[in-house]
């Protein structure tokens, strides 16, 4: 127990602060842990974070190239 649940916080945690892709992501954890598996439902929810931390990244650069022009 606790494989998938586990797996989805760390990725989760990657993405947000350490790499630029969920699949970036994933091939850290699983370099580094083989049994790292999360489950489907978690990883849809994953890849819907993964799109909010991009929508997220450019609002924050199309606002910073304004402020600087």
């Amino acid at each position: 127990m606790g494989i998938s649940r586990s797996s989805s916080i760390v990725l989760a945690y990657l993405l947000r602060y350490h790499h630029n892709s969920l699949a970036e992501a994933y091939d850290y954890l699983v370099e580094r842990r083989r049994f790292a598996a999360p489950n489907h439902a978690f990883f849809l929810q994953l890849i819907r974070y993964e799109h909010k931390l991009r929508e997220k990244n450019e609002g924050n650069e199309k606002r910073n190239s304004t402020k600087s022009n």
